[in-house]
């Protein structure tokens, strides 16, 4: 999605928030869930970027992206790759596969609400 679109919000909590949405955000794709949905989260228009904020995650980082990278698995520590990257046949939903690094730029941050 950052190929299409290289532009992102970084939301942070402030405050006593629901825990569940760091669950769920940390551990669900969007390929599969659609997840402002599924938490009834609260969009808001960025300020400087085309992609929303989230008002339950008032603290906003707005970025653009700057670099990409392919990661190079063989630098990684040995123990790193064979507990996220074990050499076994992967289908395409897994995440241990090889992954792209997104450097942002912070174009934008203030505080929601």
């Amino acid at each position: 999605m950052l190929d299409a679109n290289p532009e992102f919000t970084v939301n942070l909590p402030s405050g006593p928030f629901d825990r569940r949405i760091i669950a769920v955000c940390g551990s669900r794709s969007g390929r599969d869930l659609d997840k402002a949905a599924e938490l009834g989260l609260t969009l808001v228009d960025g300020e400087k970027v085309a992609v929303p904020a989230v008002a339950q995650l008032p603290l906003t980082l707005e970025c653009r992206v700057i670099y990409r990278q392919k990661e190079n698995n063989a630098l990684l520590p040995p123990e790193i790759r064979a507990r996220f990257y074990p050499s076994i046949e992967r289908s395409h939903d897994t995440d241990k596969d090889d992954h792209i690094i997104y450097f942002g730029e912070i174009v934008a941050a203030y505080l929601l609400g």
